[in-house]
């Protein structure tokens, strides 16, 4: 059975991977080793602000003597040139949401085969943001919060078929739609504390059932590895 690498954007993502994905994929069965990599910059600091980064992050990983099977989570909304993206211009071009993702994807996959030829490389972009996946079960999520903020995104979902089309423009991505519920109750969203706490509430159970494109990939990564 081969190790499982996760490439992700920050602090968050990490402790997502680290306390709630971890502990579920060594219960689906996988008995390899897992771990959570940050994408760092040249410098200091992290986050997928330029693919030279990712691509310094993921290289080492290319050359495991077991040739571990590498993912990621990388937000959609982020992705906003080609410094960023290669062929971001022409990604963009596709007007429908899951097209747009799926060409970003195999942009990735394919800047990651040119560092080297690499079969095991999962590209994975979230739709659209890592907040996506805490609107999953508001009512138990984010219980610890006041009721004028839990009402206003339990409003908020219901307006939507699927969480994972909250979206419609920078200004309206999934975490600036929190920024906002919380600063008009005088409070301040954090996305590392808070975001983890209300997934962590939610529970992965729930995120898997409301965010069909994330649960899919996950079930893909478990049955590569239980393969391999």
């Amino acid at each position: 059975m081969k190790d499982l690498y996760f490439v992700v954007e920050g602090e968050t993502e990490k402790e997502f991977v680290d306390r709630l994905l971890i502990p579920y994929l060594y219960q689906r069965g996988i008995s390899s080793h897992i771990q959570s990599v940050i994408i760092s910059m040249k410098g200091g600091g992290h986050g997928f602000n330029n693919i030279k980064h990712f691509g310094n992050t993921i290289e080492p990983l290319l050359y495991y003597q077991n040739e571990p099977i590498i993912t990621t989570m990388i937000d959609h909304s982020g992705i906003n040139s080609e410094q960023k993206l290669p062929n971001h211009l022409r990604c963009i071009q596709h007007n429908d949401t899951e097209q747009r993702i799926s060409c970003m994807e195999e942009s990735l996959k394919n800047y990651v085969n040119s560092i080297k030829p690499y079969p095991n490389f999962i590209p994975n972009i979230l739709r659209h943001e890592f907040e996506t996946l805490l609107f999953a079960n508001p009512s138990e999520g984010f219980d610890l919060e006041d009721e004028e903020i839990k009402s206003k995104i339990l409003d908020l979902k219901s307006g939507y078929k699927s969480i994972e089309d909250i979206n419609s423009n920078p200004e309206n991505f999934p975490s600036k739609r929190l920024e906002r519920i919380y600063a008009a109750s005088g409070k301040k969203y954090n996305k590392v504390v808070d975001g983890i706490d209300i997934a962590e509430l939610t529970g992965l159970e729930t995120i898997l059932e409301y965010c069909p494109r994330f649960a899919a990939w996950l079930e893909n990564i478990i049955s590569l590895v239980l393969a391999s």
